[in-house]
């Protein structure tokens, strides 16, 4: 897997048509088959969120979350590569210990994916976690189905302030819970967005204005969990879709209070530099 830098010096891109999203077929759940209902979280439903991306390494070690964000291209956070890593992409994931199989009319069928190349924010800083953003790009393109489908990237910067009025956030991973151990099933919790000042009294952690602060007193995205998303079921035309709206970044070791997330729309001219050259 090679690792690129990239920064933006000059960008020129065309509008991409009339659409709002990165990903046309972006954002839509599959009918929930089940009543099924992270710390102090709930089980996610198992039709919840098709574009959640399980990485692991190819010594089969849970690494990151992530999120599929075109058939070729998976979002997550810079701090998720580790030194002399090779990154495997499992898509499909909902439950780490089930098989595969059907539940009625839906059947979840898992895909594994190397990764082929990594692009990492060239200006990611491990100290103070800004700029934690990253993208995979997968060995091969891939096929949609009901398990298996990209999360909405808005790219038009006109939504800011709707985005930024969305609160809570919902978060989904299968990170450390409140037994204190990574959780089978993929997890969902909605946070409150905090003022910047939470994040530095409760996470020793100045964000930056390409970050925000949320989280609640009790509950939080935990260990495992980054490199995952925050996002919003919102209205689209005549249906609904899930935008992402934040990557998990750094949290504290209490996993409550208060984490830092990188803001996915505060990046999207570089989201559309690596689209439009690797994507």
């Amino acid at each position: 897997m090679k690792t690129v830098l990239i920064g933006i010096s000059c960008l020129l891109l065309p509008l991409l048509g009339s659409a709002q999203f990165l990903d046309p077929a972006c954002g839509i759940r599959a009918p929930s088959p089940t009543s099924l209902r992270i710390k102090n979280g709930t089980v996610a439903g198992l039709t919840s969120s098709p574009w959640m991306v399980f990485l692991l390494s190819t010594q089969r070690d849970f690494i990151c979350g992530g999120t599929l964000i075109t058939n070729r291209l998976v979002l997550t956070a810079a701090h998720c590569f580790l030194p002399n890593i090779e990154l495997v992409a499992r898509l499909g994931e909902y439950d780490r210990e089930d098989y595969d199989r059907c539940h009625g009319s839906y059947c979840v069928f898992r895909s594994e994916v190397k990764v082929h190349r990594a692009f990492r924010h060239r200006l990611y800083n491990p100290d103070t976690m800004a700029n934690d953003i990253a993208i995979l790009r997968l060995i091969r393109r891939i096929e949609y189905t009901d398990s298996i489908r990209p999360i909405c990237i808005v790219w038009d910067t006109t939504w800011r302030d709707r985005i930024n009025a969305i609160d809570p956030v919902t978060g989904t991973g299968w990170g450390k819970t409140e037994s204190d151990v990574s959780s089978s099933k993929l997890m969902t919790l909605d946070l409150s967005r905090q003022p910047p000042e939470i994040c530095r009294i409760y996470a020793h952690i100045s964000i930056t204005n390409k970050q925000f602060c949320a989280g609640n007193w009790d509950s939080n995205l935990c260990n495992g969990d980054s490199g995952g998303p925050v996002g919003a079921l919102i209205p689209f035309q005549n249906s609904h879709r899930f935008i992402q709206i934040g990557i998990a970044s750094f949290t504290n070791s209490q996993c409550s209070k208060a984490s830092a997330f990188t803001d996915v729309l505060s990046y999207i001219d570089w989201i559309l530099l690596v689209y439009r050259n690797f994507g």
